[in-house]
Order: C-alpha cells, then sequence, then structure tokens
C-alpha cells in the first residue's frame, strides 16, 4: 500500500531525535554557565568551538535503510538548521568581542572521523553566515573602490616597483618543505625543495648524410607528445593514436608500422565518457576519460521547492568522474590491468616518472541534502579501484581553518601498476596549479590581520600524494591571470589594504616550488583587479592605472610599458631557430614557407623564404601552422598539388642554413583520395610517423628521408597513372 506523503512529513517530525542537552532548559544552563566563566576570566581559549561541538548535527530518523525520497533528507536539514540557529545566536550574544585571542594558525587539519567531518560539513551547509570566496572578496574590492574613486587620488608616481627580494613578514606556522604528520605515510619521503622538472627526453640524431660534416649538426629531440597537446604517444614497441574519441594502438619497430587494435572506452547506460588524455611509459599506456553520468530523479513539487528555498538550487541530474585505464601493451595488443574512477569533473592532470596525477572538483552532493554521518554518498567523495566503491577515508580529508565552500578539490595519483593515493580537501575555488611534481590550491582566508589568500601544498612523490604544508598571501589574489606559472615560479598579484591606511596597495610576489619568495613588485595606492599574461609578461589594470611587468627572469622583474599589446604579431606561428617559421598561400598562388623574426619595436621581419609550390598548391599547415614539424634548426612541411589526374602528396625536411632554408629530404606519394594526405609528424626512433585521415606513413630518417612503411585505415582506390 502506498504510504501518504503529508504521513510522512508527520512521522519524520515525530521520530527526530533531538539531543538533551539542546532541551531548552539545558540550553539556559549551559548558557548561564559560560556567561559566568567569562565574567570571572576563565573561560578557555577554546570556548566558542567547544561550544560548536555541543550542538548536534547529526539528526537522524528512526529507519536506519537509505531513504529514497529526498523529503526525508529536507526534513532532517530543516532541523539542523533550527539546531544551529538557536544554538549559535545564543552563544554569539554571550561572547561577543569577550573571547581571548584565537590559537596560533595551523592553515588546517585532517578529519579525525566521518563525524568530525559531517559536523563540519554540515555547519556551513545549513549555516546562514556569509562565506567569501576570492572572486566575491576582489568583488567587494571593487565595489569599494568604485563607490569612492574621487576620495583617493592615484597616479603613475604613485606606484612603486621593486625587484629585489624581500625579507618575510612574518614565518608560516608550517614550512612547505617539511610536510604535516597528518596523513603521510611514514615511507614517503618529501620532495626536494627545488620544483621536479618535466622529463627531459635524450636527444635523437637521424642521420640525414653523415659524410656531410654539415648535416651531422642536425639534431632533433625526441617527441614524447601528450594527447592534451597532440595526437600520439610512444612507447615500447608500439604508438597511440586517438581520432574522435578511439584510440587506435599501432605495433612499431624496424621501420614497420601495423594498426593492431582499438581501444573503444566500455559502454555503460546513461555515461557520456570523452577521451581526455593517454601517456605511455614503457609497455604501460595509461589512458583517461571525463565521464558525465545523467540520472534520473523523480520530481516532487513540495520536495523540490523546499530544496530549493532551503538551498537556492534544485537537485541536479548529472554526475561527473575521471576515469584512469591502465592497459599493459603486448606487440601492440592492449590490456586492461587496473581502472580506477575518481568522482569530480577533470580540472587538470600530469604524467610523471609513468604516474598519473589528476584533480578534480566535486559537488555532486548537492543532488541531495544529507541525512547523517552514515550518508557518506551526501558529502564524501569517493572513487572506484577496478569496480570496487570506496570513500575518501577521513584522515585523508583535509579541512581549513577558513572554508569558502563546500566543495572538495580530490586529488589522485595512480602508479602503472595500479596504486592508487586519493587526498581531498574541502573548499574548492577554482585556483589550482598543476606541475610534475606539487598541486598548488589557493583559496580565500580571513585572520585578525585582514584578507588573505591561503595556499595549499601536495608534493606528488612516486604515485603518492602527500600534504606538504601551507603559505598565506597577504590579500586577495586576482582571478584570471592573477594566480601563473611561469617556468619553476608561481607568480601571485593580490590586492590588499595599505599599511598606512591611504587606501589600496597591489603586489605581484613571486614564490618558488616551496612558496618562499623569490622577488616581488608592488603598486602602493592603487588595486589592479584585471591582469592579462602576453606571454612572459603581465599586464595590470584598474582605477584608471595601466602596469606591466617582465617576468622572462622571475628574479628580477622588470617594469615596461603598461599597455598590453592588442594582439602578438608572432600569435598563431611556431618557433624556429631563434625566430618563427609560417607556410603561407600568396595572391600569385605561390605556396612559400618562411624565416621570420621580431624587430626591436617588435614588429616581424623576413629573414628568408622558398617558394615550395609556384600554382596550386596545398597543406592542412596554412590553416593550422602549428601541423609544421619544427626541432632545432630542421622543420618539416606536408603539402601538395593536383596535376589534374591525381593528388601528389609530399612531406619535405628544409634546415636552417646560412643561404636560407636548404633541402633534407622529401617523400612524395600519389592519390587520387584527399584523405591520404600529409598532416602532422613525430619523431621515435630514427623515424618519423607522419598522420593522415586514411594512412599513417613512416618514414626512414637516414640519408635524408625515405618511406619504410604504412598503416592503411581506409581503402586506397589509387590505380598509378603515366
Amino acid at each position: 500500500m502506498a504510504r501518504n506523503v503529508d504521513n510522512i512529513y508527520v512521522e519524520l517530525f515525530e521520530n527526530l531525535k533531538i539531543p538533551e542537552r539542546l532541551e531548552p532548559e539545558n540550553i539556559a544552563a549551559m548558557l548561564a554557565e559560560k556567561t559566568a566563566a567569562v565574567s570571572s576570566g576563565k573561560a578557555p581559549a577554546e570556548v566558542v568551538k567547544t561550544s560548536d561541538e555541543k550542538i548536534s548535527r547529526n539528526i537522524t530518523v528512526t529507519s536506519n535503510k537509505r531513504l529514497t525520497s529526498t523529503a526525508f533528507r529536507t526534513i532532517a536539514s530543516f532541523a539542523a538548521c533550527a539546531a544551529l540557529a538557536f544554538g549559535v545566536a545564543g552563544y554569539m550574544g554571550v561572547f561577543d568581542k569577550e573571547l581571548p585571542s584565537e590559537p596560533p594558525k595551523v592553515g588546517a587539519q585532517y578529519a579525525e572521523n566521518y563525524d568530525d567531518l559531517h559536523k563540519t560539513f554540515e555547519e556551513y551547509y545549513v549555516g546562514s553566515e556569509d562565506k567569501k570566496t576570492l572572486d566575491s572578496a576582489i568583488a567587494d574590492i571593487e565595489h569599494s573602490y568604485n563607490d569612492n574613486e574621487n576620495e583617493n587620488e592615484t597616479g603613475p608616481d604613485s606606484a612603486a616597483v621593486t625587484s629585489k627580494p624581500e625579507p618575510e613578514k612574518e614565518a608560516p606556522a608550517q614550512s612547505v618543505t617539511e610536510p604535516a604528520e597528518a596523513g603521510i605515510p611514514e615511507h614517503v619521503a618529501p620532495a626536494p625543495a627545488e620544483d621536479p622538472t618535466p622529463e627531459v627526453e635524450e636527444i635523437e640524431t637521424p642521420d640525414l648524410g653523415a659524410s656531410d660534416p654539415a648535416r651531422e649538426e642536425i639534431k632533433l629531440p625526441e617527441t614524447k607528445a601528450k594527447s592534451i597537446d597532440g595526437e600520439v604517444v610512444f612507447g615500447d614497441g608500439f604508438m597511440a593514436e586517438q581520432n574522435d574519441g578511439v584510440l587506435r594502438i599501432y605495433s612499431t619497430g624496424g621501420g614497420n608500422v601495423e594498426l593492431t587494435e582499438s581501444i573503444i572506452p566500455a559502454i555503460v547506460p546513461g555515461a557520456e565518457k570523452t577521451l581526455a588524455g593517454f601517456y605511455a611509459s614503457g609497455s604501460k599506456l595509461t589512458v583517461v576519460y571525463s565521464v558525465a553520468t545523467s540520472s534520473n530523479y523523480p520530481y516532487d513539487p513540495t520536495v523540490n521547492g523546499m530544496l530549493d528555498s532551503l538551498y537556492g538550487v534544485q537537485p541536479s541530474a548529472s554526475g561527473y568522474s575521471v576515469e584512469v585505464c591502465v592497459y599493459n601493451v603486448f606487440g601492440g595488443r592492449p590490456m586492461l590491468e587496473n581502472d580506477f574512477t575518481q568522482d569530480g569533473s577533470l580540472v587538470d592532470m600530469t604524467y610523471s616518472n609513468g604516474n598519473l596525477y589528476t584533480v578534480t572538483a566535486y559537488n555532486d552532493y548537492r543532488n541531495a541534502p544529507i541525512v547523517g554521518v552514515e550518508d557518506l554518498q551526501s558529502y564524501v567523495p569517493g572513487y572506484t579501484v577496478n569496480g570496487v566503491r570506496n570513500y575518501i577515508e577521513p584522515q585523508n580529508i583535509m579541512i581549513p581553518d577558513y572554508i569558502s565552500t563546500t566543495d572538495y578539490t580530490v586529488i589522485s595519483g595512480v602508479t602503472s601498476d595500479g596504486a592508487v593515493s586519493v587526498q581531498a580537501v574541502l573548499g574548492y575555488e577554482g585556483r589550482v596549479v598543476l606541475t610534475n611534481g606539487a598541486v598548488y590550491l589557493f583559496g580565500y582566508d580571513s585572520t585578525p590581520a585582514g584578507d588573505v589568500t591561503s595556499a595549499k601544498v601536495f608534493w606528488l612523490v612516486d604515485g603518492q600524494v602527500v600534504y606538504a604544508g601551507y603559505k598565506d598571501i597577504d590579500g586577495v589574489a586576482l582571478s584570471g591571470d592573477g594566480i601563473s606559472l611561469f617556468g619553476n615560479a608561481i607568480a601571485v598579484t593580490s590586492v590588499s589594504d595599505s599599511p598606512d591606511g591611504s587606501g589600496y596597495v597591489t603586489t605581484l610576489t613571486i614564490y618558488d616550488s616551496t612558496l618562499e619568495k623569490v622577488s616581488w613588485a608592488y603598486f602602493q595606492g592603487v588595486a589592479l583587479t584585471t591582469v592579462k599574461r602576453v606571454g612572459d609578461s603581465l599586464y595590470f589594470s584598474g582605477q584608471g592605472e595601466n602596469y606591466a611587468i617582465d617576468l622572462s627572469d622571475p628574479e628580477h622583474p622588470m617594469r615596461m610599458d603598461g599597455t598590453a599589446p592588442v594582439n602578438d604579431p608572432a600569435e598563431g606561428l611556431v618557433e624556429f631557430d631563434g625566430g618563427y617559421v609560417t607556410l603561407t598561400l600568396d595572391d600569385g598562388g605561390e605556396l612559400i614557407l618562411s624565416k621570420l623574426s621580431k624587430d626591436p619595436g617588435g614588429s616581424l621581419m623576413l629573414n628568408y623564404s622558398t617558394v615550395l609550390c609556384e600554382s596550386g598548391g596545398r597543406s592542412k599547415a596554412l590553416e593550422n601552422n602549428g601541423l609544421l614539424f619544427v626541432s632545432g634548426s630542421v622543420v618539416g612541411v606536408p603539402y601538395g598539388f593536383f596535376d589534374g589526374l591525381d593528388y601528389t602528396f609530399r612531406y619535405a625536411l628544409y634546415r636552417a642554413g646560412s643561404n636560407g632554408f636548404e633541402p633534407a629530404g622529401e617523400i612524395e606519394i600519389h592519390e587520387v583520395d584527399e584523405a591520404f594526405e600529409f598532416g602532422k609528424a613525430y619523431l621515435n626512433g630514427g623515424y618519423l610517423y607522419i598522420l593522415s585521415e586514411g594512412r599513417v606513413y613512416c618514414a626512414a630518417t637516414k640519408d635524408g628521408l625515405s618511406l619504410s612503411g604504412t598503416a592503411n585505415l581506409i581503402q586506397s582506390a589509387y590505380s598509378g597513372h603515366n
């Protein structure tokens, strides 16, 4: 027999258990006791935290089964909200401005258990206190100076810039070079002080004619492309190439290339998988998918209306996750060894020394309000290992001192052998910097000294994620390029109150990988709330002022003209031999390869050029110069033309010489289908692998360039002609 919805609400209210200590007479006695303690001066420093902990947020219902209706969650949250509002309001009325100073700041702590996390999470989730984020804090600053723009006059002379190292104003409570004890395995060593740099590939020198001394100078470094940048990776005896979400595996070696298998993501009802990246190390192939899962939630006008009034949003019908598949490839045949999924939408990822690290933003708990501690899926991020569902352990979930949001940042490490390390931080503001050796999380924090930007650091060590400490940065970090990575240095632009109370000061601070200050530049008496990065320079604007800093040498930032360029004349060109290279088609139909460089004024000038085809020339690189293969002083160019009977497709190598471009090798094919036109090329093992829509070409680089093998993706209709 179906239950009446109205009766469900009645039963819930009747069965809600309110802790005895929250009965009115007990609360009154408690308040009187605390008031007496304050009056006598014997109130402990942690009295607010203690009193908060005495407010129960674990409102339960009589049933131990998972409730199928969101109505149960809603009523439980209403009850928790009522208890919080009564208790907190009472205590704040007694202790306002009379509490002892806060204990020393420790940045963050790991949850002791799920109950600890649940209390913290629900306190924020149903509380009425306004929480700031970096973006909202900057919006407040902009609003403030817009309302008072005539009260503080600023000008070019009011901005001071320096590039000398600045002494620390105060030492942090915890150094990022000494990882915190909580949640760190004893056998994991902290990362070195310097930021781990990306793996440097060995330089491979293909033989383009060893008898010619000039040709011996040509060095083409090995290309280990990641799919996030390109579309090919190479492992031991195999190549992986993606096209439209399908990952094709080729067997390679000895100049041969053979298509052996294609990897298509497993079909899951209601899930849409998008190929996000793939990486190779030895015989292991790691494939990453971004997953969006749709769910059907029944719509109840009463329940959904209550949810909207309480949370301001309706339950989402989608969930997001990241799936990581690790394959072992033998003879070009991939065998799935390990499968890992992580809750949350993909923010960033990196691959280092055979280990994959992913960062996700998780907020799918909004699908349903929480009921109690045991309802983990409502407030704890989860993950799966080879199909087994887990929730992140509380000792691996960090609770910051100041929580801006109830979204989580989830960081995971997955080794090629399937070992998994997962950490989560409560609070996510979208400010993440990921390197091969560390993850930096930035968020808003409030201290007695004013608004600060809190930076938390996690080392990425041998597939494990290790908390390494935090740093408070004065002021509120700007959005956009306000936090930028320059090599191994992190540049943070923040706005804070001037020490003399005259207005605002904008500070650009450069930190090394351990968040120690390297250099800085400050702009006194002005709030520059817009920052734009162009190359190695940052351009700032705000309150009618414009400034710029050159960070090509982060240790010595240089002041420049503050007007940001409208566009870079070299945008879209490929760096080559100290300048740029580009392929163009002139008005006369000539296909021209040109070497360019910038003059002192920043404008492009022609160094030299060569005509590849006098008329009728075509090339995919005309629309995308990034298809040119460039390494050192060698450039590879795909092009062709139609001779009236069929297409002639060529791939040519040129070397930058003293008299301009010098030919270094060429291959040519004839086809009637343009799907076989040469495209992007990659070098591996002394062979150049050239992609096209219908075929993969393998060309030996010994004694110039010669075709050694192909792998057909479609059937060729070419029969030849004279």
